[in-house]
């Protein structure tokens, strides 16, 4: 369960700083200095490549187990999604491509509810919710419609609860 753990803690970094970013935390340039969203983006980037690296490490111990591999399905479509938003941060992109992106990741996310594999274990389940609403909220900022401070206050969120079961997992504990 150590990859799992990683995911976990690796998500909810991405999340934690994007989401203070977004809440003023950091966002103003020192004088003269770089712009910080460069290195969010940076940061978004890299938690994309490691969650990339956890889909691999997760089909290599799936053993041909199909709830291990729908969570690498998961854990993939994370990684695409962090890498594109860092490349785009680092670059000045557009995000309404990413904010793209978000609504299917959101709406695959929150079909991993009714998967067994999250069966009976309330924060895998309500990690699906929550990553879903996480996600529409970033679709929505993209195109205007969410506010800078409410996107980084749910992200926030969004990884005060990632960061739970990562906890419980590290420590060898039962998840509830």
């Amino acid at each position: 369960m150590l990859s799992v753990s990683v995911i976990f803690f690796t998500f909810a970094l991405g999340a934690w700083v994007m989401g203070l970013y977004l809440i003023g935390m950091g966002s103003e340039p020192a004088e003269d200095g770089p712009n910080p969203l460069v290195s969010v983006g940076w940061i978004e980037l890299i938690v994309g490549i490691l969650l990339a690296t956890q889909v691999f490490i997760l089909v290599q111990q799936a053993d041909g187990a199909a709830l291990i591999l729908i969570l690498a399905g998961l854990v993939a479509l994370f990684a695409v999604f962090f890498t594109a938003l860092g490349a785009a941060l680092i670059t000045g992109a557009d995000l309404r491509p990413v904010g793209n992106l978000a609504i299917p990741v959101a709406v695959l996310a929150g079909f991993y509810v009714s998967f067994d594999l999250f069966d009976t274990i309330f924060l895998f389940q309500s990690q699906a919710i929550v990553w879903l609403v996480g996600f529409l909220l970033i679709a929505g900022f993209t195109y205007g419609k969410v506010s800078a401070k409410l996107l980084g206050w749910s992200l926030v969120l969004v990884a005060l609860w990632g960061f739970a079961p990562a906890v419980y997992l590290a420590l060898n504990l039962d998840i509830p």
